[in-house]
């Protein structure tokens, strides 16, 4: 058999990789790269995050005799002088299903092709062929529950082996120079990360495991941000560290109603990419046009208190230095800031979600693109546009003693448990504290009501 290459990706692991597997099932030896095409780029969460995925993936490998190659540079440029230098008749790849990165892979392809080398696609990141589910009209589904309804049965999973051993190739002389693994951020200011998450095949098993134990409890605790009560699967799928379909797995062995509605938060994740492959438009322009006449604020200081955890909101500041120190926030808090910036606050939400795109190690163009168009209403099955969230209520709801609000905001931590979901109602101002929200709560809902009904017709 010839010689061939892996290109990872965003599918780093061993286990349950069907690009990995039919790699290895082809070539007596593997040439192994990951091609770093982001290093130009402001350095993100998601990069420090990176960094340290593909150090627990090298050593994965390492102990199966193989060597992981990280290299610098254009793929479109790369992956021709690899394949000549080495040999290689084929490169394997997982399909990444983004607009953008298909469009890439099918010119490199064809750019292969010109020296008889083949690109082999396998899936592996998605369960659902966005091609194959269809409304009766024959058109692409808009709103989630009929698509889920419509997708979910033909969910299916293989489970696949980690390889036992790798027979590698050597990296060719000549593309030496392209090495260059991806340093730690300087200074360490993702040391808080750390803390929180295990980047790698085996942190997202851990944290998978850890989660089915207390899935019955799913239903009841995923909403407070105070607990441990969601997955927090959602760095280890995007890296592709853990596939979702040995997720699926899980909660299907386990059953239950914790199972199920865990089932349709992997929906959601398959819905927007469903979204995306249909409308790609969707991650910079309002997927319903008629909101393309509203008027939208642009003032940075307030982006910047809004980013900084300095909206004088007390659920939207702990959230946004949740967000800071571990690069993550809980889901229900999520909803709640995008609403404060998009509603109260008047911002356009392709703000939000480039802000969330630099800082959320989870962050990925498909979920980012349908959150911020489902909160602000202007998506594909979004929230009404009449529907703002209060952030007073939102956290009095979800955090009654007020746990989530004292860990990430020390200013308020002396505040009973009534005060500190509004400290000025009851005329506290904490030292060092804005004395009041930016944006008065019933004054900037009404403004956005307004706002939002003139285009909404």
């Amino acid at each position: 058999m010839s010689p061939g290459i892996f290109w990872f990706r965003r599918d780093l692991r061993l286990a349950d990789n069907p690009a990995l597997d039919r790699a290895c099932a082809s070539h007596e030896k593997l040439l192994l790269v990951y091609i770093d095409d982001d290093r130009k780029q402001p350095y993100d969460a998601r990069r420090a995050w990176l960094a340290r995925s593909l150090q627990s993936l090298a050593a994965d490998i390492g102990e199966r005799g193989g060597t992981l190659h990280v290299l610098a540079g254009n793929p479109d440029s790369l992956l021709p002088r690899l394949a000549a230098a080495s040999g290689a008749e084929a490169v394997h790849v997982s399909a990444m299903q983004e607009p953008d990165a298909d469009a890439r892979d099918a010119r490199l392809a064809a750019m292969l092709a010109r020296d008889n080398v083949a690109l082999r696609r396998a899936g592996g990141r998605l369960l659902t062929d966005p091609d194959l589910v269809r409304t009766r009209d024959d058109a692409p589904y808009r709103v989630f529950t009929p698509f889920f309804k419509a997708a979910r049965p033909a969910w299916r999973h293989r489970s696949r082996v980690a390889p036992g051993r790798f027979r590698c190739l050597e990296l060719p002389a000549s593309l030496a120079g392209a090495l260059s693994p991806i340093a730690a951020p300087q200074p360490g200011w993702d040391r808080g990360f750390w803390q929180a998450w295990t980047p790698g095949e085996t942190g997202a098993r851990r944290r998978l495991d850890t989660f089915t134990e207390r899935l019955d409890a799913y239903p009841a605790e995923r909403d407070v941000p105070a607990i441990d009560g969601t997955s927090r699967l959602s760095p280890h799928l995007h890296f592709g560290e853990i596939s979702v379909g040995r997720a699926l797995d899980a909660a299907r062995a386990h059953g239950g109603n914790g199972a199920d509605k865990f089932i349709a938060e992997l929906g959601w994740r398959e819905f927007a990419y469903y979204v995306l492959h249909h409308w790609p438009d969707s991650v910079e322009e309002n997927h319903n046009r008629r909101f393309d006449g509203l008027a939208w604020r642009h003032d940075p200081a307030a982006l910047d208190a809004w980013q900084r955890g300095r909206t004088g909101v007390p659920l939207v500041d702990a959230g946004m230095r949740q967000l800071w120190h571990e690069g993550w926030m809980h889901n229900r808090v999520r909803m709640v800031v995008a609403s404060w910036l998009t509603k109260h606050m008047g911002h356009h939400w392709r703000d939000g979600a480039a802000w969330f795109m630099r800082t959320l190690v989870d962050a990925d163009i498909a979920n980012n693109a349908l959150g911020w168009q489902w909160v602000a209403g202007t998506g594909v099955d979004a929230a009404p546009y009449f529907r703002i969230f209060n952030p007073v209520t939102q956290s009095r709801r979800f955090d009654p003693r007020g746990l989530y609000l004292r860990r990430w905001l020390p200013e308020l931590a002396l505040l009973d448990d009534v005060a500190i979901h509004a400290p000025w109602e009851a005329g506290h101002v904490p030292r060092g504290y804005p004395p009041r929200p930016m944006v008065d709560l019933a004054a900037g809902r009404a403004a956005a009501l307004a706002r939002l009904k003139s285009v909404s017709g």
